[in-house]
C-alpha cells in the first residue's frame, strides 16, 4: 500500500516514448523495456526512467465511480503499464493493424497469460454458474459440463437464516493471474476466437483454445428473458456496463472475502439483505488478459452473509450470496434444477459468489 501512496503523490509529467531511428517492428516490440536502455540495432538509444504505473489512474477512476474501496481481487489485476508503455504499444498496434502479435516481452510486461502455461488451469465451471443458464449447445460447453457439478453450488433461500448450518461449495479457483489491459489496447482486440488468437497465437491449441472457446460461447449466447449482459475487456468497460445497467447511478461493489470454509460445513451468524432493485453480477472469465462476464437479471436478491465455525463460533468468512427468484426462463437442463430437484419456475435458486466474482448495486 505504501507504493500506491507514493504513486498517488508523485504524478509528475511522464516523458513520451520515442522510437529508435532504425528498426524493424518485430525487433522494437521484442526489445521494448520501459526501465532499461534499448540495445538493439538502433543508432539512437532511448532510456525512460521510472515511468508512472497506470494503476494510480485506475485507482482514481475507481474512486470517481465506485463508493467503496477496491476489492483485493481487482486490486491485483490493475495494469502495471505506464502511460508511456500504453502510448508505445498503442502506436505499435495502430501501425501493425491486424498483424500485431503479442510476444513474451509484451505479455510479461503487461502481466498477461499468453502461453501454454495454462495447462494447470481449469475452467471455472463453478464460478460460471451463469453458463448453465443457457442451453449447452456448443461443443466447448458440452466438454466443460462433463465434470461432475458441485452438489453444494446451489441452495434455497430458506438456508439464509441465522443459526443454520450450510455446506459451502469448493471456493478455490485456478485461473492464472492476469492484469487488465488498458482500454486503448483492449479495444483493438476483437472479441472473437480469430481476433484473440491472432494477437495471442500460442493460445490457439490445447487448454487455451478450449477455455477461450468456452468464454466466447458464454459471451455470444443469446440473452435470456429479462437479462442484459456484456463481456467487458477492461476495468473501465466493466464499470461502464455496470453503471449503464444500473441507470447511471454511483456504484457499490461487493465480493466474498476469501476462500476460507471451502467445502466444509459452517454456521450462518448474520444475514444482511441489500435493498437493491437491480443487481449486476460479474464473473471472471478466461481471456489472456483479465476479463469478466457481466449480466443483470430481473427478480434477484443480494445478501451479505457472515459465516462462523459451527463449534467455536470463530469468524470464518464473509460471503456474498445471490438468489434468482424467477427461474422460469432457465432451460430444463440447468444444473440448479438437478441439484435442487425442481423445474423451471418452481422455485428460487441461490448461489455463492467466490472472491473473484463481483456484484454491483447502485446507490443514490
Amino acid at each position: 500500500m505504501s507504493s500506491v501512496v507514493f504513486m498517488l503523490g508523485n504524478e509528475g509529467e511522464i516523458p513520451q516514448a520515442k522510437q529508435p531511428g532504425f528498426f524493424t517492428e518485430r525487433d522494437v516490440l521484442a526489445g521494448h523495456n520501459s526501465t532499461s536502455t534499448n540495445a538493439g540495432n538502433s543508432t539512437n538509444e532511448v532510456t525512460i526512467t521510472m515511468p508512472q504505473p497506470r494503476c494510480s489512474d485506475q485507482l482514481k477512476f475507481w474512486s470517481e465511480n465506485v463508493q467503496n474501496k477496491i476489492p483485493k481481487s481487482i486490486l491485483k489485476k490493475l495494469s502495471p503499464l505506464s502511460k508511456t508503455d500504453i502510448d508505445y504499444y498503442s502506436n505499435i498496434i495502430s501501425k501493425n493493424g491486424n498483424k500485431f502479435s503479442a510476444d513474451a516481452n509484451f505479455c510479461s510486461h503487461a502481466k498477461l497469460a499468453c502461453t501454454s502455461l495454462l495447462n494447470n488451469a481449469r475452467t471455472v465451471t463453478n464460478t460460471y454458474t451463469t453458463t448453465k443458464t443457457y442451453p449447452a449447445n456448443s461443443a466447448s460447453f458440452r466438454r466443460a459440463n462433463k465434470n461432475n457439478e458441485d452438489p453444494f453450488s446451489f441452495f434455497r433461500l430458506a438456508i439464509l437464516e441465522n443459526g443454520n448450518l450450510v455446506h459451502l461449495p469448493n471456493l478455490h479457483e485456478s485461473l492464472p493471474d492476469r492484469a487488465f489491459l488498458p482500454p486503448q489496447i483492449a479495444s483493438t482486440i476483437p472479441l472473437t476466437y480469430q481476433g484473440i488468437t491472432k494477437v495471442f497465437p500460442e493460445l490457439s491449441a490445447g487448454v487455451g483454445q478450449e477455455t477461450i472457446q468456452t468464454t466466447l460461447s458464454l459471451c455470444e449466447a443469446e440473452e435470456i428473458q429479462g437479462e442484459m449482459k456484456s463481456c467487458p475487456k477492461s476495468l473501465e468497460e466493466m464499470v461502464g456496463f455496470a453503471k449503464f445497467a444500473l441507470g447511471g447511478k454511483r456504484l457499490f461493489a461487493l465480493s466474498s472475502e476469501n476462500t476460507k470454509g471451502s467445502n466444509t460445513v459452517v454456521m450462518i451468524k448474520h444475514v444482511k439483505k441489500y435493498a437493491a432493485e437491480k443487481i449486476v453480477a460479474c464473473h471472471e472469465a478466461f481471456l489472456p488478459f483479465a476479463a469478466y462476464f457481466c449480466h443483470s437479471l430481473s427478480s434477484t436478491r443480494l445478501y451479505a452473509v457472515d459465516l462462523v465455525d459451527r463449534e467455536t463460533g470463530a469468524s470464518v468468512n464473509n460471503m456474498v450470496a445471490i438468489c434468482h427468484m424467477d427461474t422460469s426462463p432457465w432451460p430444463e437442463n440447468h444444473v440448479a434444477f438437478q441439484i435442487l430437484k425442481f423445474g423451471p419456475g418452481e422455485g428460487e435458486a441461490c448461489h455463492w459468489f467466490t472472491q473473484i466474482d463481483l456484484a454491483w448495486i447502485g446507490i443514490e
